[in-house]
């Protein structure tokens, strides 16, 4: 007689709830104790039980995001199981998708799994459609869970009710009512919060002050035991605390407003204030701050803080100005950055001046026509996929609508299936004519022509394809050039006399770098970039640039000052007669005589702070030298 072959097996259990967990026998020993009599009652086929166990007490069957189970996963890889034995299928997945996947996964490695209490076994036909069966009912119980509690969720708010969520500043959740009751000392920083919004109009001048009083956010102890310290305030924070509409004695659920059972620690008065403020300082008109595409989004980055570059934008006379700024430093209260505000257009220029420069090397053209031509294959099947596709759907809905000629909803999926189709065909004849390498060269001989005519989404194409990382500092801009391993490109490429061409020895892909020495200056009333071969960047460099907008302001403001101080005239009063100007703006300007030297010499020299403008300058600010270094860090 043959001996049966060993089949090793392991037990997979799951608790949603940590509730139970503590006693002497739980529901994971149960689950355990029921799969390991199962897996002795076929010790004659051969059935052997690992030491190994895989246990998921606190974990949700709607996720695969559970330690035991990734454990699982990875000794399955590692051909170490034969079969995996649970009590339940569901104790495995409750979702379909995620179950597949998993049978799947299985599958390919020969392993099977069976169900202590539902007879199930994968190894054989039958047991596979009762699987499916079953996992369609728990995927369909799932659901209908989900969707009773969130009904569950939206009654409670009709009442005003708190329904949980991360804890806000200002109140506490009372364990036994389960209503939100006010920290009287958390209370006081969040009314200081919103009547230093009101008077400033600055989050960022709100969470800098509040920091500098040593408040921090809110701290808590979750369930589970883990803390939650506060963290200082940032920008972000001010504005979800003014947004926030459970300062006021209400609760938020979708797009509808409740009266809350808690009590307001904001008055209705302070909040509409506070929200006016913050609606003109977001307002946008045309687009919003971050829908603004760069085709070198993901590229740029802060060379000081390794942070990726943000965009954003001023608006001045109808006009609006597109910037580059660091997204690290952007979140923070004070502003620690060296890098500041980068005009987008100038950067982009300078950019593809460069481009424009390295595709005249013969090397990097042909390489860029062999990539040209992998892409657009890899993209031509995608679209023919797709279009295929989009074939079927529109007979099976021409198919429905012939059965149900009045129902308007098949006729727009219809509509919308044909219009994919037909932009998917669109999309095919441009790979009709294909593109040859003296086409490269034509085009890139006038990049500035071929930008233009391209979509936005060909910039974004054509840049990442070549460029690996641009690097941004004050004085000088990193441009990683993706090479393939075309090392010998670095004495080929032909960029100016100003520019440096290196290959990083400690770089893990194959690049070189252009080291392109640049300046961020002021000029004008607005930032520039300069850079070498231009009379700008010379008159920069000997700085001899033309005095700023601002700068002749506060020149004004000390021969003013002067006239006063030696009894020219008596008062402001007498200056504005004297000089025929309107008081208020004689005003206006004599404040900038009260900037730190510092500040005015900064100005002089046309790299003052960002946010040091006349516009800002009409608001109180505070004559202690040091808080006004804060109050206008860039």
């Amino acid at each position: 007689m043959t001996e049966k072959q060993i089949k090793r097996c392991v037990i997979y259990t799951r608790k949603s709830h940590e509730e139970g967990l503590d006693q002497e026998f739980n529901s994971l020993d149960a689950q355990r104790e029921s799969a390991e009599n199962y897996i002795k009652s076929q010790k004659d086929n051969g059935w052997r039980l690992l030491p190994e166990r895989y246990d998921d007490g606190g974990f949700s069957g709607g996720t695969t995001e559970r330690p035991a189970l990734k454990r699982l996963m990875n000794d399955v890889e590692a051909g170490k199981i034969d079969i995996i034995v649970v009590y339940k299928l569901d104790r495995l997945s409750r979702s379909l998708l995620d179950f597949m996947n998993m049978a799947d996964f299985f599958e390919r490695h020969n392993v099977s799994f069976v169900s202590v209490t539902q007879e199930i076994n994968t190894s054989t036909s039958a047991g596979r459609m009762m699987l499916n069966i079953l996992m369609t009912f728990a995927q369909y119980e799932r659901e209908v869970i989900a969707e009773r509690i969130r009904d569950k969720i939206a009654g409670a708010k009709r009442r005003g009710k708190h329904c949980g969520g991360p804890p806000v500043l200002g109140y506490d959740a009372n364990i036994d009512t389960k209503k939100l009751e006010i920290n009287k000392e958390e209370a006081k920083i969040v009314r200081e919060a919103f009547e230093l919004y009101v008077k400033f109009g600055s989050a960022k001048d709100v969470a800098r002050i509040l920091n500098e009083k040593g408040y921090r956010t809110k701290a808590w102890i979750t369930r589970k035991g883990g803390q939650h310290t506060g963290d200082e305030f940032c920008p972000k924070t001010i504005y979800r605390m003014v947004a926030n509409v459970i300062y006021l004695g209400q609760v938020h659920h979708k797009d509808k407003i409740y009266d809350g059972e808690h009590e307001a620690i904001i008055d209705q008065a302070l909040w509409e204030k506070a929200r006016q403020i913050m609606d003109c300082n977001t307002r946008a008109v045309g687009f919003r701050k971050n829908t603004i595409n760069s085709p070198f989004k993901g590229l740029l980055k802060c060379g000081y803080c390794d942070d990726s570059l943000g965009i954003t934008y001023t608006g001045s006379s109808g006009r609006r100005y597109l910037y580059y700024v660091c997204a690290k430093d952007e979140k923070r209260a004070v502003r620690e950055c060296q890098l500041s505000r980068a005009p987008a257009g100038d950067v982009d220029r300078v950019i593809l001046a460069q481009l424009g420069k390295i595709f005249r090397t013969p090397a990097l053209l042909f390489q860029a026509y062999q990539e040209t031509l992998k892409v657009d294959g890899e993209l031509k099947k995608l679209l023919q996929t797709k279009q295929e596709k989009l074939k079927r759907e529109l007979e099976k809905l021409r198919e429905k609508i012939e059965q149900h000629p009045e129902d308007h909803a098949l006729r727009n999926n219809f509509m919308e299936s044909n219009r994919e189709r037909t932009e998917v065909e669109e999309q095919l004849k441009m790979f009709d004519q294909e593109i040859s390498c003296l086409d490269i060269v034509n085009a890139f001989s006038s990049i500035d022509v071929l930008w233009d005519e391209l979509f936005p989404a060909e910039r974004y194409r054509l840049v990442h394809l070549l460029i690996d990382r641009i690097t941004l500092f004050e004085d000088k801009m990193i441009i990683d050039i993706k090479t393939a391993g075309m090392k010998s490109l670095v004495k080929e490429l032909k960029v100016g006399e100003d520019v440096m061409v290196a290959v990083p020895a400690d770089h893990e892909r194959e690049i070189i770098s252009l080291t392109v020495p640049l300046l961020i200056r002021r000029r004008h009333g607005r930032k520039v970039v300069l850079i070498p071969g231009t009379d700008e960047y010379a008159a920069a460099n000997g700085n001899i640039e033309e005095p700023s907008k601002l700068a002749k302001h506060l020149a004004k403001a000390h021969v003013w000052m002067e006239m006063i101080e030696k009894g020219e005239v008596a008062n402001i009063s007498q200056l504005a007669k004297r000089l025929g100007e309107d008081q208020s703006y004689i005003g206006k300007i004599l404040k900038l005589v009260n900037l730190s030297p510092e500040l005015q010499q900064a100005i002089i020299e046309g790299r003052e702070p960002e946010s040091l403008t006349m516009a800002r300058l009409r608001k109180p600010f505070p004559e202690d030298w040091e808080e006004q270094k804060k109050v206008f860090a860039s």
